[in-house]
């Protein structure tokens, strides 16, 4: 029988114990493999997670990535509006810092203008001095040489007549403008300028007639408040009008009165002054004859004859309404309204004087010149 199959390998003979093992180690090789399949879907679904979160990371470090970079372009923006609001700032300051620079250059100037103007002005004031006193050197001296050679000194006159185109006006060197117009100068005689006194004319006017106690007290302090108390404006026209009924009868028995007016001015040269002005030269003569040197409320008339006929001239035209910016201290006439508006013809100036045309004109522009300046 061995020899009908050649080359056969026989099998070994195994022993009882040997084919245990061999059982048990089949067993335990079947039961890896059943464990390795088992855990095979595992080890994939491990692996899917895996790159599924991988891919996940990825997106969320884009995610980082992007929000990164938005902070980034945010915090680039912010510092490029800090820059920009710095750069306009230092614009805002810099255009200030040349303003105040400019103001102050300007002021400096102003003021350097100003030192050199009034340095020019006092100069000036001294040069103006100096030439006035060597003026009344000279004429002193001229007047020492005259009385030395026992010639007689007199002190010129300016060349001005009443037929001058400035006659009775600021420009006047000669005559003093406000005498002419109101009878009264507040320099009196020691005036610069030449109080002309008419020999004839129908106005008298008695200096200092109308007096009451109220203005005999009254100071020229426009902060005194107690100055109030001593008198009334009511009390001031209860004694005008009791004046008014007192004296203007006596008036009118020397001639026809066409004009009464009494003056509540405080200044010393027109305080209480009385103008009567009659119908011609010769009534205002009597009149004056008559009363002057007579005595009344204790005191002794001083009557003059006064250039006043233009009564709008004389009268400040302020007053009536009021708005006069002197007050009472002013140089033209303030003066009490007549009861029941007597002689209001004359105070539309229709009883005018003869030599109106010339002197009327000149009076008339300087009354508005007079007002323009008040207004100013």
């Amino acid at each position: 029988m061995a020899a009908s199959i050649p080359g056969q390998i026989s099998a070994p003979i195994l022993s009882q114990k040997q084919r245990k093992a061999a059982q048990r180690k089949e067993r335990r090789r079947r039961k890896r493999q059943a464990v390795a399949q088992s855990k095979e879907p595992d080890v994939q679904g491990e692996a899917e997670k895996e790159s599924i979160g991988d891919e996940e990371d990825g997106e969320d470090n884009d995610c980082a990535e992007e929000e990164r970079l938005r902070l980034h372009e945010e915090w680039l923006e912010r510092e490029r509006l800090a820059q920009e609001e710095f750069r306009l700032r230092m614009e805002r300051e810099e255009t200030a810092r040349k303003r105040k620079e400019e103001e102050e250059r300007m002021i400096k100037e102003e003021w350097e203008a100003q030192q050199r103007r009034e340095q020019e002005e006092k100069e000036q004031r001294l040069q103006e001095r100096r030439d006035r006193e060597e003026a009344v050197q000279k004429m002193l001296d001229e007047a020492e040489n005259q009385l030395e050679h026992k010639g007689p000194w007199m002190n010129p006159e300016a060349p001005v007549t009443t037929n001058s185109e400035n006659y009775g006006t600021e420009r006047d060197v000669a005559n003093c403008p406000f005498f002419l117009k109101t009878g009264a100068c507040r320099f009196g005689e020691r005036c610069s300028r030449k109080h002309v006194y008419p020999t004839s004319s129908p106005t008298l006017m008695i200096r200092g007639m109308f007096m009451t106690f109220g203005m005999e007290e009254l100071r020229r302090d426009d902060y005194d408040m107690d100055a109030c108390l001593e008198h009334s404006e009511e009390d001031l026209h209860d004694s005008f009008l009791e004046f008014y009924h007192d004296v203007l009868p006596e008036f009118k028995s020397v001639g026809k009165v066409v004009q009464f007016k009494v003056c509540c001015n405080y200044e010393p040269h027109l305080k209480g002054n009385v103008y009567i002005q009659f119908e011609t030269d010769d009534q205002c003569k009597e009149a004056l004859m008559k009363f002057n040197g007579r005595w009344y409320a204790g005191r002794q008339l001083q009557c003059e004859i006064s250039p006043v006929t233009r009564w709008k001239n004389a009268i400040c035209g302020l007053f009536d309404r009021r708005k006069c910016p002197k007050g009472k201290h002013c140089n033209f006439l303030h003066v009490f309204r007549n009861p029941g508006n007597e002689f209001w013809e004359a105070d539309r100036d229709l009883h005018l004087s003869p030599d109106r045309s010339l002197q009327g004109q000149s009076q008339r522009r300087l009354v508005l010149g007079a007002i323009k300046r008040a207004l100013v």
